[in-house]
Order: C-alpha cells, then structure tokens, then sequence
C-alpha cells in the first residue's frame, strides 16, 4: 500500500462545504478534524466549524482570514482546494476519509507493535495491550449519533426469564443475599429457566465459591423435584476457576487490567453470563466508588457492546437491615451501574427469644427488587415476593440463629 490517504477527496468534502454551506450540518458529525490526512485540511475543517458556531459566512474570504489570524494560512492549499471538482453523493466521500484515517491508526498500531516487540514485555503483555489500543482507537473514532427526540420510536427494555425473574438484556444486574442464603441455587435456576426460554443462546456460569460436583448435584435437584417439564443443560458451561481480577491499582489510582480482555475473548461466545461472588473479579478497594465506577462501566460497555446479559452474584453487608433500600456490600458505586438488583432472604421466626427458620416456607426466599431501572417491576405481583429456590430435603435443619450465625440441635455451627 503506497499511501494511507487521498488529497483529492478530502478536497472535494471540504470544497463541497465551502461552496454549500449548508451540507456541513450533515457532515459535522461524521468528521472530526483528525480524519483528515493533511494538517492545511485539519485546520481548514476547524475554522468552519468555528464559522458556523459564530453563524458567519462560511466563504474563501472569512476562512482566508480566519486562518491567517491563526498563522495556519496556506494559498497553494487553499487554491487546491477551491479547485477541486464538485460533487453531489459527499456521504461517500466522507465514508472513504474515515477508511482511510482507520487504517492510518492500524498502520500506526503496527509501528508500536513492533517497538514492543524490541521492548521486554512478554507476548501476553504485548497481546492485551494491542487489544486494549484496538479499544481505544474504535472509540477515539467513534462520533455520536444525533437523533431528533421526536424521530424516534418508542422501545420498551427487554428481560429474560421475565415470567420468574426479571432479568433485562444487554446490561448488568446484581444479585445480593448472605452467605447461605441461596445465591448459588438460584443462579442455577436462572440458567435453566433461560436455556429453555432460549435454546440456542449459550450460559456461562463462574461459581468460584463451590465444587463442581457439589453445583451439578444442585442443578439436577432443582430438574427433578422444582422444574416442570423439559430443561436441558446442554448449552450451559461452569468453571469454579479462581477469579481474574479485572482492576490494577497503582497507589492511589487504578487501571483496567489485561484480564478483562482476556475474560472478554474467553467468553465471547456466551450470552448470559453469570459471576460470583463479584468482589472477587474486581480488585480494587470494594469502599472506592471512583475505583468501583472504572470496574463497573467495563462491563457496561461490554454488555451493551456484544449484547451480553451479565449477572454478578454479590454479598450483603454484615448487619444490613432488611428495611434498607439494598443490603449490597461495598462501595454504592456497584448498585448504581448495574440496571436490576435484586435482595434475597430467608424467613425467620421468633421462638423463645430466638431467630429461628420457619418451618413453613421452608425451600422459599425472599426477593426484594431493591433497583428496577428498566421497569422489571410490571411483570411482578410486587416488588417483595418469594420463589421456590430449593427442595426441601437439602435444607439443613435450622435450630436457632444468633446475629446470622446458624446453629443446629447440638448448638454446632453450620452456617455464617
């Protein structure tokens, strides 16, 4: 490839503009002034888009002394380019300027690949931080869409499973319960009630908190005695890995690690998505909401960008009061970027001065819809309902619980 440019096209776009003026309330937000290779061009693009702000005349002479005033003036150019042949389809102009600046930033790509390969950073260092400048480069070329408000059409958000549990698409949703409390059970639950809803969509789900064999003998049970009908699990993948975490700090600061990277390649193929415990994956101070906001809009991104439904499974604060808008753990940061979020807790009695489990609703948990920004609530008898999470006979036999710690008839610990 002998250039990563066309002079003549860019003149043309930038002629088009001078001699029609008003075609450049079309193209001002398809350009920005780095698409153009030619830094007489670059600044030609500015001064009308100063011009216009102004609401002056775009013309030869206004931008004549516009550009001397700055000291960007240059005649030989600029008879170029009033030179140059009219035309009518710019659209396509303009769509061949962008091309061409793309390929620019991958031909510059390639000159920092080669400078770190000369550096001693390993080949998975070199790997993630050429997926992290692709990144980059994408949004650095992105413009922003603008729409007429009236022009659009009305579109209610979407949801999964909402028949059960409301789960929107394309963004996050969190999760929130003690330990203990059925977290596990009814993110299995989850999976199978979407693959059945959605046969050839793909689940994954990283449960690192519990063996393998112990979350398979769960999911049969809720097959067997809890779900009617047919639920296969044949689209659903697991892996109890130790958590990658997805921030680094330096001191006071954090960045996106190479990790998130590499979770998002691994998991590329999958449309629902399930985490836990969060705090896990995240890797900064879980009270920073600045460090937690960096966390969170990764995936947000990601989720909106591949279209992926992400669930984090997440831990209640010691303590929380039931009555509390979430109980959720951390910094306020994580509630807030995820799009649902639902509390779950098992229901108690008093017998004798003790907490105790009710013997009644035995199986049943709580779940309070503590965050419904996309309206998860209209497919719900009320914010505060209960579900069947569990069989009856893998409960263990409460006796009493003392500040959330859980004894049996021997007065052992069990649980908390």
């Amino acid at each position: 490839m002998d250039t990563l440019y066309n002079l003549n096209i860019e003149r043309a776009v930038l002629s088009a503009i001078i001699f029609e003026p008003e075609i450049f309330e079309d193209i001002e937000p398809k350009l920005e002034p780095q698409d153009f290779y030619l830094p007489f061009h670059q600044h030609i693009f500015i001064a009308i888009d100063e011009l216009s702000k102004e609401e002056k005349p775009i013309d030869e002479e206004f931008l004549r002394i516009r550009l001397t005033n700055k000291k960007e003036f240059d005649e030989v150019a600029m008879l170029n380019l009033l030179s140059a042949n009219p035309i009518s389809n710019y659209n396509a102009y303009v769509n061949d300027i962008k091309e061409w600046r793309r390929k620019r930033d991958l031909e510059n790509l390639s000159f920092s690949i080669r400078k770190r390969l000369n550096d001693n950073q390993s080949s998975e260092e070199i790997q993630f931080s050429i997926m992290k400048d692709i990144e980059e480069n994408n949004r650095d070329n992105y413009s922003i869409k603008k729409t007429a408000i009236d022009e659009i059409d009305i579109e209610e958000p979407e949801f999964y499973i909402k028949d059960w549990l409301p789960i929107p698409k394309k963004t996050l949703t969190i999760i929130n319960a003690h330990g203990g409390t059925g977290k596990t059970w009814t993110a299995l639950q989850i999976a199978l009630r979407f693959s059945k809803e959605n046969p050839n969509k793909k689940v994954f789900l990283w449960l690192s908190e519990d063996p393998l064999g112990v979350v398979k003998d769960r999911l049969i049970a809720i097959k067997d005695k809890i779900l009617v009908g047919e639920y296969k699990s044949d689209n659903i993948d697991i892996s109890n890995d130790f958590p990658q975490q997805m921030i680094e700090l330096n001191g006071n600061s954090a960045k996106v690690s190479p990790n998130f990277y590499r979770l998002k390649r691994e998991l590329r193929e999958y449309d629902l998505i399930i985490l836990d415990p969060l705090l896990a994956f995240y890797g900064g101070d879980e009270n920073n909401n600045s460090q937690a906001r960096i966390f969170m809009q990764q995936f947000l991104n990601w989720s909106s960008e591949e279209e992926k439904s992400i669930i984090y499974l997440h831990h209640s604060k010691k303590n929380s009061s039931e009555n509390s808008s979430t109980t959720a753990r951390g910094a306020g940061a994580f509630i807030d970027a995820c799009r649902c979020c639902y509390d779950l807790s098992k229901y108690y009695i008093h017998r004798d001065g003790k907490k105790i489990a009710d013997p009644n609703k035995r199986g049943l948990v709580k779940f309070l819809l503590s965050k419904d920004n996309y309206g998860a609530g209209k497919y719900l008898d009320s914010y505060l309902f209960s579900r069947k999470i569990t069989p009856a006979s893998t409960e263990i036999i409460v006796t009493y619980i003392d500040n959330e710690i859980v004894y049996d008839s021997n007065h052992k610990r069990v649980l908390g």
